[in-house]
């Protein structure tokens, strides 16, 4: 595994649904299958409001130490909220919900030159190829992983400088919970919706919403000329505001925003002291002309 990298993702948290009803459980609430986390494969979901908007993302891989059993891969600073509101659609359900993010890390691993890293410990990104793997392992253990794996550790900063390179959002910097709507940040577009598996928390807004093609704002990656903008920074084009400046790395002079996309075609785009130029990833197929019906529920 020449020239591949990997970062022990201090800020992430994981909790472990088990019983024997616990995928079912999680299959009504979240937007993914989760049949489909099996064995080396995970898939990425979210969870929803009932009204649509985002409430909390993470990974779901199988435990390899349980069949019954799942792993969350998620926000750590969210792990407890996670923990609460899966305890409220609990009922009677089978199941148990644990907290393990202090005996679990989550690694990344992923190739310097982008491309897809077909082998090495975990799971592949169930977003992107390019975004590489991740692994769920004992904290003790990451080291030994990394080496296993021969490859050069890497900070945090250079994962995040990864997945701003490919246009990725993070739910702690770039989505905001109970405002967001998913289809905004291009969860579905990641993989991270089944819109044929059955029903989920939120199902109705977000079918409906995609199938009138209502999705006014997107997370898009922009190139920075001038001073970088600090998150939060408002983005304005034609003396009035179009989006936010959120994730952003100095070193390639590159942020993510959320754009209104029928405000910023043919705008020339300031944030701060800085122009920004707005770029559709290849994998998300979209026009910046946007659409120009209302996005659900009154966005």
């Amino acid at each position: 595994m020449t020239g591949a990298l990997a970062s022990a993702l201090s800020k992430r948290g994981v909790l472990r649904v088990a019983g024997p009803e616990a995928r079912s459980f999680l299959q009504g609430l979240v937007t993914n299958n989760v049949d489909l986390a099996t064995g080396m494969t995970a898939i990425y979901a979210a969870l929803l409001t009932p009204q649509g908007k985002f409430l909390l993302d993470f990974f779901i891989a199988a435990d390899p130490a349980d069949k019954d059993a799942v792993l969350l891969d998620c926000d750590g600073a969210r792990a407890e909220a996670l923990m609460k509101r899966l305890t409220m659609y609990k009922l009677r359900a089978k199941v148990t919900i644990e907290d393990l993010s202090e005996k679990l890390a989550v690694l990344a691993l992923w190739n310097e030159d982008g491309s897809p890293l077909t082998e090495g410990p975990g799971f592949a990104d169930p977003r992107l190829p390019g975004m590489g793997r991740r692994a769920i392992l004992a904290s003790g253990e990451v080291g030994k992983a990394i080496s296993a794996a021969k490859a050069r550790e890497a900070g945090e900063d250079e994962y995040h400088r990864l997945r701003i390179m490919h246009g990725v959002g993070d739910a702690a910097q770039d989505f905001e919970p109970d405002r967001t709507f998913p289809l905004e940040v291009n969860i579905a577009e990641l993989n991270g919706i089944d819109f044929h598996k059955g029903c989920f928390v939120g199902q109705e807004v977000t079918s409906r919403t995609k199938r009138r093609g209502s999705v006014r704002k997107r997370l898009l990656p922009a190139h920075v000329e001038g001073d970088m903008p600090p998150h939060g920074t408002q983005v304005k084009g034609v003396a009035r505001e179009v989006g936010t400046i959120l994730s952003g790395d100095a070193e390639t002079s590159r942020v993510l925003a959320l754009l209104r996309l029928d405000l910023i075609r043919g705008s020339v785009l300031e944030a701060g002291y800085a122009e920004i130029r707005p770029e559709v990833p290849s994998w998300l197929h979209i026009d910046l002309d946007g659409s120009e019906e209302e996005a659900a529920d009154g966005e």
